[in-house]
């Protein structure tokens, strides 16, 4: 199948699109082509490799493991910044120009990050059942069960006039919270990512597939041009699997690897704030038998990827020396 500029159309998926439909080798419509002007100001929201520290960590080496989510934490590298702006240039939606959801296109080439794809990606298996995590959003959570699971004791949800929960400051999360929250790159965590934490540390099921597919797609429609572009690094690899050109730069590297010195450094407690033993910690947010062996992997709900912030201070400091190479 060839496009009007003579290009052959390759797509990650069995299903193929007209190439009459579309407008250029390089964008979906005229429309996605002036989207792309804004989309070259936002900065890319690098993901993290994410270490397995059995010493300290014990319960989040396990639950990686107990969800198939090893490669999740693996799998980030170098993104090429140009190739991950026209996929979110055309991932947006303007009319008809999309055929369906989860679709963007990349110099001639088709680019799908459905869940299905995204989890065969990741190694995950999803058996279609109810993801606890979509039920724990669309029907709420116990907030207090929710803090005492987070936070350490005292810490609680920032709450608006009408006492409506909006965020956690990540001071008042546990050490292995932080760990956890450590694939968000947040400073604070909004009332999304307390419920995904929440039901990750509760061993409730949660189609990691679904949920970022859905992170991608609310990205993509983003607006405003101070919202990070979520997961390059991923859509990277999408692209280099349609064939796409991936070698050019710039480049930008993943964030500072998460291991032993990042545990210690930026997830252990406050000592001053409170002084407790691994085994205390580990009795304090251990899961029970049963929650460990609840099944992993469902459906999500789209992510507020607007209000999330980079993480403050020495950390983000120390990562600067490694957010770009152009070398």
């Amino acid at each position: 199948m060839t496009s009007s500029s003579g290009k052959r159309m390759k797509t990650l998926g069995n299903k193929r699109k007209d190439p009459e439909r579309f407008y250029s080798n390089n964008f979906l419509s005229d429309k996605n082509e002036r989207h792309f002007v804004i989309v070259q100001d936002r900065r890319l929201l690098m993901e993290r490799k994410v270490g397995c520290i059995p010493s300290l960590a014990p319960q989040f080496v396990e639950e990686v493991e107990r969800r198939e989510w090893e490669k999740l934490a693996a799998y980030p590298k170098l993104a090429n910044i140009e190739v991950v702006k026209e996929f979110y240039a055309n991932a947006r939606t303007f009319g008809n120009t999309h055929i369906e959801n989860y679709m963007s296109y990349v110099r001639g080439n088709i680019i799908r990050y459905d869940p299905d794809t995204i989890n065969r990606f990741l190694h995950t298996e999803w058996a279609s059942e109810q993801c606890q995590f979509a039920l724990s959003m669309d029907e709420g959570v116990d907030f207090d069960d929710l803090e005492r699971t987070l936070c350490v004791p005292g810490g609680r949800f920032q709450r608006n006039r009408n006492d409506a929960p909006i965020h956690i400051r990540r001071s008042q999360l546990t050490p292995l919270s932080k760990y956890w929250m450590a694939f968000t790159h947040v400073s604070d965590i909004t009332v999304h990512k307390a419920i995904f934490l929440y039901c990750m540390l509760k061993g409730l099921n949660i189609n990691i597939g679904q949920v970022i597919a859905n992170e991608i797609q609310t990205c993509a429609s983003f607006v405003n041009n101070n919202a990070p572009l979520g997961h390059p690094s991923l859509i990277t690899h999408f692209c280099e699997l349609a064939e796409v050109n991936t070698s050019t730069l710039p480049m930008e590297r993943p964030r500072k690897e998460i291991d032993d010195s990042y545990y210690n450094q930026y997830c252990m407690m406050d000592e001053a704030a409170q002084q407790w033993t691994m085994n205390e910690f580990n009795t304090m947010v251990g899961w029970t038998e049963d929650q460990a062996q609840a099944s992993g992997a469902g459906a999500a709900e789209t992510s507020t990827m607007e209000d999330d912030d980079y993480e403050d201070g020495d950390e983000e400091e120390e990562d600067d020396d490694e957010e770009k190479d152009s070398d």
